[in-house]
């Protein structure tokens, strides 16, 4: 090759590109194969997106199905104090009037502290603690359910004295703070609130004196 042909030839521009040099953009491409090649990129986008929102969507699973299961809330019962207030207030919203407590005379034979009566009438509302339920053993009635009827013992010397028995162990809360409650103080009160408004309606439908 004549001397000027070669330095033409080495000087003219262009330049060997390796195979990961060569990157012709879509103007370089014929009209077909530039669509074609945005068609494959929108689909590698979409399939990233995709990929994305899977690992999205399971790492939130992972976090709300893994670890332990947490253990049930401590529970206490409504103190016997707090909860004479709760039977008195349900007894007055009912138009009954609170009377004192009395000590009465079971027919078993085993005296129970009436926690609250009701003005001139022979029936009333035993709170009983666990306490109460240890020292009277089978002079009363094993707890009712929370789907059965409430407990009514008679008293006095010829039995026509009617007492519901309302158990400490069945207006429980758990004692945590803020959203974490599985049952409140307000709850275990609310359902205190209606088993006495219960009896009252009993007693005034069945006529007791």
């Amino acid at each position: 090759m004549p001397l000027m042909s070669r330095k033409l030839h080495k000087d003219s521009g262009a330049r060997r590109l390796g195979p990961l040099h060569y990157r012709p953009s879509a103007r370089a491409l014929a009209p077909g194969q530039a669509r074609g090649a945005r068609r494959l990129l929108d689909g590698a986008r979409e399939a990233a997106r995709l990929a994305l929102g899977i690992a999205t969507a399971a790492l939130a699973l992972a976090a709300c199905s893994g670890g332990e299961a947490r253990a049930p809330n401590p529970m206490r019962a409504l103190d016997e104090r707090r909860a004479i207030e709760v039977i008195r207030r349900a007894m007055a919203h009912e138009g009954a009037q609170p009377a004192r407590g009395r000590e009465v005379e079971l027919t078993s034979g085993k005296k129970v502290r009436v926690d609250v009566g009701v003005q001139s009438r022979s029936y009333g509302v035993v709170y009983v603690t666990d306490e109460d339920a240890q020292a009277l053993g089978a002079a009363i009635p094993p707890p009712n359910g929370r789907d059965e009827k409430l407990r009514i013992v008679r008293g006095g010397p010829d039995g026509a004295i009617r007492l519901v028995l309302l158990y400490q162990q069945n207006y429980l809360y758990d004692d945590l703070v803020g959203e974490s409650h599985e049952r409140t103080t307000i709850t275990a009160e609310r359902e205190l609130t209606r088993d006495v408004q219960d009896f009252i309606t009993y007693a005034r439908t069945q006529k007791f004196q």
